[in-house]
């Protein structure tokens, strides 16, 4: 299966995602198809998926932004799931935008009364921290001698 991915990258200095608006082919083996079918329905948790992924990163890292170690970037579009609205939501966002960050932060908006302005500062201070969680931040990849580690516990072990 062949995946369409967008991305935004973070600029840390502005605290500001910028729209890298070029789009990229990933494909999934038969095994990650099965897995991607099970979580498409739960945008977050396909997300969380893909961030953890080890293939997933070292795709980005070969080829969507080679040579960019340390840069920071957030999956924008995956095919026709849109996280969008993660990083660019406003206080005058859609009702639609409101709706969902209502019911994925637990916001009970109590009175119709109430001041939309109040209900946006309030998902917006729960997406300062959304925001970070999906943050994919692009390291080199540390490959530790595991007889070291090994003769680090045994030396430990044997200290106690």
């Amino acid at each position: 299966m062949q995946l369409k991915f967008e991305f935004t990258i973070y600029n840390e200095a502005l605290d500001k995602f910028e729209l890298d608006e070029r789009e990229h082919l990933f494909e999934l083996d038969d095994e990650q198809t099965l897995t991607f079918n099970i979580l498409k329905d739960s945008d977050l948790s396909l997300y969380n998926w893909f961030k953890e992924s080890e293939y997933f990163a070292n795709w980005i890292k070969e080829e969507v932004y080679p040579d960019s170690i340390g840069k920071k970037i957030a999956i924008r579009h995956i095919n026709d799931i849109d996280y969008t609205r993660f990083y660019f939501f406003k206080i005058t966002s859609s009702d639609t935008h409101y709706d969902y960050f209502k019911k994925l932060f637990n916001i009970y908006h109590e009175v119709d009364w109430q001041d939309r302005e109040e209900v946006g500062q309030n998902i917006l201070e729960n997406l300062m921290v959304k925001r970070q969680e999906l943050i994919i931040e692009l390291k080199e990849d540390v490959v530790e001698d595991v007889g070291s580690q090994l003769n680090e516990s045994n030396s430990e072990e044997s200290e106690k």
